[in-house]
């Protein structure tokens, strides 16, 4: 199912606020109404957990979690 542009914007915005560099180097989406595929999302999240590293602050596991609920990971 398509992640909307707007939870991908939100979670890569969430993301890169907590320190994660792959978000800040993402671009945003602006597809209109087709939304991003699955991966994306997934690919945003992983980028994110590995940019974090083993012992994440608990500001980045907030940001985490919710990035993880707008994109259904």
């Amino acid at each position: 199912m398509p992640i909307k542009d707007r939870d991908y914007n939100k979670a890569k915005a969430l993301l890169e606020a907590a320190g994660s560099k792959s978000a800040e180097k993402s671009h945003p989406k602006h597809t209109g109404s087709k939304g991003s595929p699955d991966s994306h999302g997934r690919s945003l999240y992983s980028e994110a957990q590995q940019d974090f590293g083993g012992q994440p602050t608990a500001a980045q596991l907030e940001a985490l979690r919710k990035a993880g609920d707008l994109l259904g990971v």
